[in-house]
């Protein structure tokens, strides 16, 4: 994947060009792109700062120094231009999240890796979550947005994970793939909402470690009802229960001959059930 156009030393220098996916509108002379750039580092801090609905064209402006109309020569409206600003930020994570999501095997290593890099995404870039969830998703326009089209390839490594884990074994092959995308980033989601606004902190490895473990598990739980029924052993013939009838009584005869001859003993019949008490000694006077 492509993420920037190639500049001059004297353009690189001087301002980062914005990526393929940031372009702004009219002809990509090295001066535009210098300046387009500028807009769109000033629309960031921006939009991070006081969300989208609070921010105006004419600040982001005031910010690079030009006039409000310069900037919809650049970008024709202020969605156009939050539009720019959300790829510029989730296009570098959607390749870095594909290179390395390459590099692992297996549903439990690709499924940590994809929980603890989301929560790394709320750790390090809360301005941008906050943006995200409070200002941009929460608008009837989301399932036409930019932003959805972004989110779906976000969370496309999932469906990845999960689809090759059918397709190998290592997951059921009912596991309800929309469901789990569902659970693990709304689950994020829904934790998280309180760390954005300083309720508390969260140490992301043990969190992925225990949200992973969580998710699998109930991944597998839920497959055991499926399972077979446990193959018990098979009953004993009757030969087997008469042969076993044999010894029970030869074992009950022996007890018996056992008892018999314990209350036999002589020595078992001379003891007293019940000591005698001693006659008390008379003495003289008692005797006359």
């Amino acid at each position: 994947m492509t993420l920037s156009k190639q500049t001059s030393p004297t353009t690189a220098a001087n301002a980062k060009a914005p990526a393929d996916f940031a372009q702004p509108a009219g002809a990509l002379t090295p001066r535009r792109m210098r300046r387009a750039a500028e807009i769109l580092v000033a629309a960031r801090d921006v939009f991070l700062e006081k969300g989208f609905d609070r921010s105006s064209v004419g600040e982001i402006a005031a910010k690079v120094g030009v006039v409000e109309g310069l900037v919809y020569s650049y970008y024709p409206s202020k969605r156009d231009l939050l539009n720019a600003v959300l790829r510029g930020m989730y296009e570098p994570l959607i390749a870095d999240l594909e290179d390395k999501f390459s590099r692992l095997q297996g549903v439990r290593s690709r499924m940590r890796f994809l929980i603890w890099r989301h929560l790394r995404v709320y750790v390090e870039e809360p301005n941008l979550s906050r943006l995200v969830l409070h200002e941009v998703r929460t608008g009837p326009e989301y399932f036409q947005s930019v932003l959805h089209d972004l989110h779906v390839r976000y969370t496309a490594f999932l469906l990845r994970t999960v689809e090759e884990g059918i397709a190998h074994g290592e997951l059921p092959p009912d596991t309800d793939v929309e469901l789990l995308r569902s659970m693990v980033y709304g689950g994020i989601e829904h934790r998280m909402w309180g760390t954005l606004f300083g309720r508390g902190t969260v140490d992301v490895e043990a969190m992925a470690d225990r949200y992973t473990a969580m998710v699998l598990g109930s991944v597998l739980t839920g497959s055991s009802a499926q399972a077979p029924a446990p193959v018990l052993a098979p009953a004993a013939t009757s030969t087997e229960r008469t042969h076993l009838g044999q010894v029970l009584n030869e074992v009950r005869a022996r007890l018996d001959q056992i008892e018999q001859a314990v209350m036999a003993s002589p020595e078992t019949s001379s003891v007293p059930l019940k000591a005698d008490k001693p006659k008390a000694r008379l003495g003289k006077k008692a005797s006359q």
